[in-house]
């Protein structure tokens, strides 16, 4: 096993062709070796403002480690970018696991007071700042302006090479909506993340021909996914970071001659209208589409293989505990008469699944249950949150499993099918909220009695909604303030009701899941998103209420 970072010309390890031997990458810090070893003037990732060949991505990411070095980042330490889709992105990455650190992006657009208390928690030896807006004190920092400096010096000074990670050693941290109140860190280790690059690659056939299209945004797990493992293979990534609309995505992903494209169905949809758009005329070049991250409805995915029927269309699932995607379903042929979610597949190499009831047994095929994922996948833990870990991870017969808190069956060819949640997580846009979360921010005010909290289908898309019990005016007013201050703009309520007291049933119970179903269905047929209940539990739109 070779214990050098030198450019590699035999491809990665977790490349299709690779063969039985260990590959020409064996370490997290030669993400663009393979690329700049074969083809160092090809273009490697284009933002649509500045694009890097690969080897200026790899020249890049060797100044940043020197720098970072110099500012003491060392093995094991915390670097926590406030991150920004950019083609820089990946070389941040890249000089992190060059120095054997920890990769820990943020979401740069979080309202501030939330990456100060992330920050806090974290104690990061370092804070890389894509953002022109003053970095947070009280931590060591790099900023935008000083980070254009570093990458693009004249000289590439020399990073001492390390030897291949151990398996446990961390790679990452992913923040998530916790069910707690607060973000959870989901550490994941290099040989989680290796091993997931090995398995889910018999799925996606990264080549160094395919030319990726990646939506996500750097502070969620799947932009390894569709930036850095293809990067790693010498593939081609396209960074979008415009409007997400229908028209200007195809136009992209023509003239991009997009070979892979993976969406959340929300996205897949857009993408999808008007259905004479989506041909093998239009993206001949497209080879596959996967979808996942949340339920997508047949009609969208039925739509994409009758009119792409040679394009591999995928099904995914994985939580960010299990490393990024943990089961797979490819669709063969258009089920026009499904009603049905298509399935979420089976799990991938290393990766182990059972469907338990609530007494830890096994549930039979067709029965349903709490989906628990295990293996070589599964999470270190949540980062400072030992008793969270312990809720959620446990061992069976030697194998570490996660919680998923997924309601799941298993169809008799084996393949799994998601039925609902145990709890109040759930997805906007493709993204996990913990609807508790959010409610303990509310009820956090004083003078709120009460918080019922839901979502809602209106227009297309996925909308929260929340009713706020209080004897106080203006405690809307002061909710949405606080959320503001507080959450990403994706977590916010975007309908919020007024109840003066707890209404009550005849049986002398509050009645919270029926005002919110009440004020679901009100909203969803309007476009108000303010309103009011009175004391008997009548809704009504509350006077001079925004659009």
């Amino acid at each position: 096993m070779s214990d050098t970072l030198e450019l590699a010309v035999a491809p990665p390890a977790w490349a299709l062709d690779a063969g039985a031997g260990p590959g020409g990458v064996l370490h997290l810090g030669q993400l663009f070796a393979f690329g700049a070893g074969t083809s160092p003037d090809k273009v490697a990732v284009d933002d649509g403002r500045a694009r890097f060949t690969f080897a200026e991505l790899e020249a890049m990411a060797t100044r940043l480690a020197a720098a970072f070095a110099a500012r003491g980042v060392a093995h094991g330490d915390r670097v926590a970018v406030i991150s920004e889709k950019r083609a820089i992105m990946p070389a941040i990455a890249a000089a992190i696991w060059k120095l054997g650190a920890v990769y820990v992006p943020l979401d740069g657009e979080a309202p501030p007071a939330r990456i100060a208390s992330i920050l806090g928690r974290l104690s990061p030896r370092l804070v890389v700042s894509l953002k022109a807006t003053p970095a947070p004190d009280g931590f060591a920092v790099i900023g935008s302006e000083e980070l254009q400096r570093i990458a693009s010096a004249p000289t590439v000074p020399h990073v001492p090479p390390l030897a291949a990670e151990a398996d446990d050693h961390p790679a990452y941290i992913i923040f998530t909506s916790g069910s707690t109140g607060e973000p959870k860190g989901v550490e994941i280790s290099t040989g989680s993340l290796l091993a997931y690059f090995k398995a889910h690659q018999e799925y996606l056939r990264f080549t160094a021909a395919s030319r990726v299209f990646s939506l996500t945004p750097y502070h969620f797990d799947v932009s390894i996914e569709d930036t850095l493992l293809p990067l790693s293979l010498g593939a081609f990534v396209y960074q979008f970071n415009g409007i997400v609309a229908g028209p200007l995505i195809r136009r992209i992903l023509q003239r991009e001659a997009i070979t892979h494209l993976i969406a959340v169905s929300t996205i897949l949809t857009l993408i999808s209208q008007p259905a004479e758009e989506i041909s093998t005329e239009k993206f001949p070049h497209l080879e596959m589409v996967m979808t996942g991250a949340e339920v997508c409805d047949p009609k969208v995915i039925n739509l994409w293989k009758e009119r792409l029927p040679a394009a591999r269309l995928i099904n995914a699932y994985g939580p960010t505990e299990t490393t990024i995607v943990c089961t797979c379903h490819t669709i063969e042929h258009p089920e026009p008469d499904r009603v049905s979610a298509f399935p979420i597949g089976r799990p991938l190499e290393g990766v182990h699944a059972l469907i338990l009831d609530e007494t830890g047994a096994v549930v039979a095929d067709g029965g349903k249950g709490e989906l628990c994922i295990g293996g070589v996948q599964v999470m270190r833990g949540y980062f400072d949150q030992p008793a969270e870990t312990a809720r959620t991870v446990f061992t069976r017969d030697g194998v570490r499993y996660y919680r998923t808190g997924d309601i799941c069956s298993r169809q008799a060819d084996g393949a799994i099918v998601f039925v609902g949640r145990l709890d109040d997580e759930v997805k906007i846009a493709g993204k996990r909220v913990h609807l508790g979360e959010v409610r303990q921010k509310v009820m956090a005010l004083s003078g709120v009695d009460r918080v019922a909290i839901g979502t809602l289908e209106r227009q297309g898309r996925r909308e929260i909604a929340i009713v706020i019990v209080s004897a106080e005016g203006g405690i809307v007013e002061r909710a949405e303030a606080l959320l503001a201050e507080t959450l990403p703009s994706y977590m916010r309520p975007t309908v919020y009701a007024h109840a003066w007291s707890v209404v009550l049933s005849r049986t002398g119970k509050t009645d919270e899941k029926k005002l919110l179903a009440q004020l679901c269905e009100i909203a969803a047929a309007s476009r108000r998103s303010r309103f009011r209940i009175n004391a008997d539990g009548a809704i009504e739109e509350a006077s001079g209420a925004n659009a």
